[in-house]
C-alpha cells in the first residue's frame, strides 16, 4: 500500500528552499485552488512595482518619448510570449484581451461561418461556461460528448476531394479540462481540421477550424505551437504567474486571421474614420485591427517578471508539469485507497484516468465524500471545515456545466429541477433529495508542497472519517484503470499494462522505451570522450569549430555568444526571423585578435576584438530568445551595413556584450546556461528514427542543427541524461536541465534550408517531449581554465562514465 500512494518529488531541496523564500506570505496557508488563480511570488511584485516606480510608461497610441517607450516594451512582451510558446510572429499574431474569457468573445463575436445557415458550432461535452456562451452566435450548434470525441477522432483521419460544401465550421475544446483535469489530446487539433467532424454533423465542409481553451493547462504545461497549430488559442495570465489579473491574449493563426470579421471598432483600430459619414479604414495588422482602446499596458509590462520568476528560480515546466502531476497523483491514489472502518470508500473520485501519465492527467483531483453508510458529505460542509483548518479549495461545478453533470450523473431535466428547488450556480445548495449538485475540487501550482497534501489529507482522515482507518486498493480499480487505458488507447501512451495496481513511475529525463533500461546511464559503466568544442561568436549566426583546445571563462566558452544582432527595435535578431543568419560565417584570429565574418560569394568584414569601447553609445535591448534585458556596445556602422546587405534587413546592428567591472555577468548572450552537450551516439540513434530520405545529410550535418558547444561520445545513446556532475578533462562541470527543442533544429545549418525533420522523427519518439542534449554549467567561483579536444569525461568523483 505504501508503494501505491508512495509520493515521489521532482524538486532538490535547494529548489524548494528558494521557492519557499518567494512565498513568505503562503506560510501557514494550505492553498489549493491553482486551477482557480494561481499565486504570484513577491519578488515578482517587488521586479514589478521597482518597474513601474523606475520608469515613466505611457499610452502607447501616444507618439512622445514615453509612449514609444512603451510601444517597444509590449512590442518585446509579445515576441516573449511568442517564444514561450515556441512559435514566431510568422506563424501567430497575439491579440491582447480582458482574459480567455474575453478572447472566447472575440471569436465568438467575429467568425465567419461562411453561410450562417450552413455553418456549425461544435464543442466538446467538458467544456467552460465561457465556451458555452458562444452558442449564441451560432445558427448551429451541437455538443460533442466526451466519450464520442475519443471514438470520433482516435482513429487516422485522411480528408476526401470530394466536398460539395462551401461554409466554416469551428470547433472548441480544452487542452485540459478544469473540472477534471483531463488532457485532452493535442493531436485532435490536426484531424479535427482536416475534416475528422464532417460525419458527426452529416456534412462535407472543407473548412474546419479549432478554437483551443488553453487557460487551465498553461498554468503547468507548454503549448508547442512549432508542433501543434490550433486556429485561435485562449489564454489568461494570472494562470501561469499569479499576476496580472484583467489580461489574458487570443493568439491566431495567421493562415486563419481572414476568417475573423470584425464589425465594431474602437480607439486605435482604424486608420481612418470619418464623423458625418459612416466611413472607415480598418489597420491591416490583426492585432491593432483587434485592441480596441487603449491595451492594459502596466498589466503587459509586467509579464516580464513573471517570466523573469520563473527564469530566475531555474523552473521548467516540464519540472513543473512532474511537481503538480506527482502531488495530484499523491492525493488521488490516498484518497482512492481510503475507507471507513466498516470498509465502504470515503471518496468517489471523478476523473478519466487514473494518473498514470502526466501527458494525460494535470493538477487537479475532483471528488465528493461519503459518510459511512455511503450517504453524500455536501461539499459545503467539506468548504467550512477546510476554512476552518486554514486549506482553501474550491466546491461547486466549478464553471464547467459540461463536466459537473457528465461526471455526477445529472440529466438536463435534473439540473433544471435543481434550479427550481432554488440552486444557482456559486451558491451553497450542495444537496438536493441527498444527491450532489456539485463537487470539491483542489488543485496544485509549482510552489506547492508535499506539506500541502498531508495537511488536506490530514482533514480528511480527522473529519470524514470512521475509525479505525481501512487502506486498501478498491476492488474496483481495476476495471477502473482498464477504462481509462482503452479510452486513451495510443495516445501519448506510458503506462505499465503488467498489473492492474502497479505503480507508473515519473520518467526522469527523456528516454525512449526502444532503448533497454540497462542502457541508460547508470555511474561507471561507460567511457565518454569529447569529440567538439564548438562556439557561435554572433549569437544565432554560424559556428566557430575549435581545432584543439580553447579557454573557459567564468560565462562560458571564450567569446561564444559575445555579440548578438539586434534589429531596428532593439529586439535580438535570430534564425527563426532569418533563416540566412545561419550563412554568416564567423572566424576567430587569436592572433591578430580579429573576428571575420564571411558570407558566401561576398565581401569578408573584420572587428577588431580589442577596440576600446569608451564612449561608444550601449544600447538596451531585451532578447526575444533568451528573454533578459542586455547592454552591449554598438559595433559600428562599417559590420552594421554589412549584415544589413547580407541578411536583406534594415536597420541591422552588432552589438557586443558590455562587461561591468562588478563581473557580476555570469552568461553571454547564450539561451539559459553557458555550454550546451550533444551526444553523438544519440544524433546517431535519432538519424535512424528518420524515415529514409527525409534527411539526406552525413552526422556532422545533424548535429550541426542541434548548435551544441560540446560534442561528447557515449557508449550508448543518452547516457548524457544521467549526468549529474562531471570532469571534463580536469574541468568540472554541473548538469543544468535538459535543452527543449523546437523548430530551430529543423534549419539546415550549411544553406539555411527548413525540412520537418528531425523535428518530427524527435516528436515521435518520445510522445511529444522533445527534449535532445543537455545544459551544463560551471560554478561562478571556478577559476579559468582550457577545454581540450580528446578530453576524457569521468564523474566527479574519478570514475570513468
Amino acid at each position: 500500500m505504501d508503494e501505491f500512494i508512495k509520493y515521489e518529488p521532482v524538486y532538490t531541496k535547494q529548489l524548494e528552499i528558494n521557492i519557499d523564500e518567494e512565498f513568505k506570505r503562503a506560510k501557514g496557508v494550505c492553498y489549493l485552488d491553482h486551477a482557480g488563480a494561481t499565486l504570484y511570488s513577491e519578488k515578482q511584485m517587488e521586479m514589478i512595482f521597482s518597474d513601474l516606480r523606475d520608469n515613466i510608461y505611457a499610452n502607447p497610441h501616444s507618439l512622445h518619448a514615453s509612449s514609444k517607450l512603451t510601444e517597444d516594451h509590449v512590442d518585446l512582451i509579445r515576441y516573449r510570449i511568442l517564444q514561450h510558446f515556441q512559435t514566431t510572429s510568422d506563424e501567430y499574431s497575439i491579440i491582447f484581451t480582458s482574459g480567455a474569457t474575453e478572447s472566447l468573445r472575440v471569436v465568438a463575436e467575429t467568425f465567419d461561418y461562411g453561410n450562417i445557415q450552413r455553418g456549425n458550432f461544435v464543442y466538446l461535452q467538458n467544456n467552460h461556461t465561457s465556451v458555452l456562451g458562444m452558442r449564441g452566435y451560432s445558427k448551429n450548434c451541437k455538443e460533442l460528448k466526451t466519450d464520442e470525441a475519443f471514438q470520433y477522432l482516435s482513429k487516422n483521419y485522411e480528408p476526401t476531394e470530394n466536398y460539395n460544401e462551401n461554409f466554416n465550421n469551428l470547433f472548441a475544446y480544452p487542452a485540459q479540462c478544469n473540472f477534471s483535469g483531463t488532457k485532452y489530446p493535442l493531436e485532435w487539433i490536426e484531424k479535427i481540421q482536416k475534416g475528422a467532424l464532417n460525419a458527426f454533423i452529416n456534412t462535407a465542409s472543407p473548412n474546419w477550424y479549432v478554437l483551443l481553451d488553453a487557460a487551465c493547462f498553461l498554468s503547468h504545461e507548454i503549448l508547442n505551437l512549432s508542433i501543434y497549430k490550433p486556429d485561435f488559442v485562449a489564454v489568461s495570465f494570472y494562470k501561469i504567474f499569479g499576476y496580472p489579473t484583467g489580461l489574458g491574449a487570443l493568439l491566431v493563426r495567421k493562415s486563419s486571421e481572414g476568417v475573423l470579421k470584425k464589425r465594431y471598432f474602437g480607439g486605435g483600430t482604424v486608420l481612418m474614420a470619418t464623423s458625418a459619414q459612416n466611413v472607415t479604414m480598418p489597420r491591416k495588422i490583426l492585432s491593432e485591427r483587434f485592441e480596441d482602446g487603449t491595451i492594459p499596458f502596466l498589466g503587459v509590462l509586467s509579464l516580464k517578471h513573471g517570466f523573469d520568476t520563473l527564469t530566475r528560480l531555474k523552473l521548467t515546466f516540464t519540472d513543473i508539469s512532474k511537481h503538480t502531476f506527482n502531488l495530484a497523483r499523491y492525493v488521488y491514489r490516498s484518497l482512492l485507497s481510503l475507507h471507513h472502518s466498516n470498509g465502504r470508500p470515503v471518496a468517489v473520485l471523478f476523473h478519466d484516468t487514473t494518473f498514470e501519465n502526466p501527458e494525460h492527467q494535470g493538477h487537479i483531483v475532483n471528488f465528493n465524500l461519503l459518510r459511512e453508510n455511503g450517504e453524500h458529505v455536501g461539499y459545503s460542509e467539506v468548504l467550512q471545515l477546510a476554512n476552518l483548518h486554514g486549506i482553501q479549495l474550491r466546491t461547486g461545478c466549478h464553471c464547467n456545466p459540461g463536466g459537473c453533470q457528465r461526471f455526477l450523473k445529472l440529466l438536463a431535466s435534473d439540473v433544471i429541477k435543481h434550479f427550481n428547488s432554488g440552486h444557482v450556480c456559486g451558491d451553497q445548495r450542495d444537496l438536493i433529495d441527498g444527491q450532489p449538485t456539485g463537487t470539491v475540487r483542489i488543485s496544485f501550482g509549482y510552489m506547492s508542497t508535499k506539506e500541502d497534501a498531508d495537511k488536506f489529507l490530514n482533514l480528511i482522515e480527522n473529519c470524514f472519517v470512521s475509525k479505525p482507518i481501512v487502506r486498501k486498493i478498491p476492488d474496483n480499480y481495476g476495471t477502473i484503470q482498464q477504462n481509462y487505458r482503452e479510452l486513451f488507447h495510443g495516445i501519448n501512451d506510458k503506462t505499465n499494462n503488467n498489473e492492474p495496481n502497479s505503480i507508473i513511475k515519473t520518467i526522469p529525463a527523456i528516454k525512449n522505451p526502444s532503448i533497454r533500461e540497462e542502457n541508460i546511464y547508470q555511474p561507471g559503466n561507460a567511457v565518454a570522450t569529447l569529440q567538439q568544442i564548438i562556439l557561435y561568436p554572433i549569437k544565432s549566426c554560424g559556428a566557430f569549430s575549435v581545432s584543439h583546445s580553447w579557454k573557459v571563462t567564468k560565462k562560458g566558452l571564450k567569446f561564444d555568444r559575445e555579440w548578438m544582432v539586434v534589429n531596428a527595435a532593439g529586439v535580438c535578431l535570430t534564425q527563426k526571423q532569418n533563416k540566412k543568419m545561419c550563412l554568416i560565417k564567423p572566424v576567430i584570429n587569436s592572433k591578430t585578435n580579429t573576428l571575420t565574418l564571411r558570407f558566401r560569394g561576398k565581401r569578408d568584414v573584420e572587428i577588431n576584438i580589442d577596440d576600446a569601447v569608451t564612449g561608444k553609445e550601449t544600447y538596451l535591448c531585451q532578447s526575444k530568445v533568451c528573454g533578459d534585458r542586455v547592454v552591449g556596445w554598438d559595433c559600428g556602422d562599417a559590420v552594421s551595413d554589412w549584415l544589413s546587405e547580407n541578411l536583406e534587413a534594415p536597420g541591422l546592428r552588432l552589438l557586443r556584450q558590455f562587461e561591468p567591472d562588478e563581473e557580476d555577468l555570469q552568461l553571454s548572450f547564450a539561451n539559459q546556461a553557458q555550454y550546451l552537450l550533444i551526444n553523438s551516439t544519440s544524433v546517431e540513434w535519432l538519424r535512424n528514427q528518420v524515415p529514409e530520405g527525409e534527411l539526406d545529410e552525413d552526422l556532422e550535418s545533424t548535429i550541426s542543427r542541434f548548435r551544441p558547444n560540446l560534442v561528447a561520445r557515449f557508449s550508448q545513446p543518452f547516457e548524457e541524461n544521467g549526468i549529474k556532475e562531471i570532469l571534463i578533462g580536469d574541468l568540472s562541470f554541473k548538469f543544468f536541465g535538459n535543452c527543449t527543442r523546437c523548430q530551430m533544429i529543423c534549419i539546415d545549418q550549411k544553406t539555411g534550408g527548413i525540412s520537418k525533420e528531425p523535428l518530427m522523427s524527435l516528436s515521435k519518439a518520445f510522445k511529444g517531449k522533445i527534449n535532445f542534449g543537455i545544459y551544463l554549467n560551471r560554478e561562478s567561483s571556478v577559476e579559468e581554465g582550457t577545454i581540450v579536444v580528446g578530453a576524457s569525461i569521468t564523474e566527479k568523483d574519478g570514475t570513468s562514465l
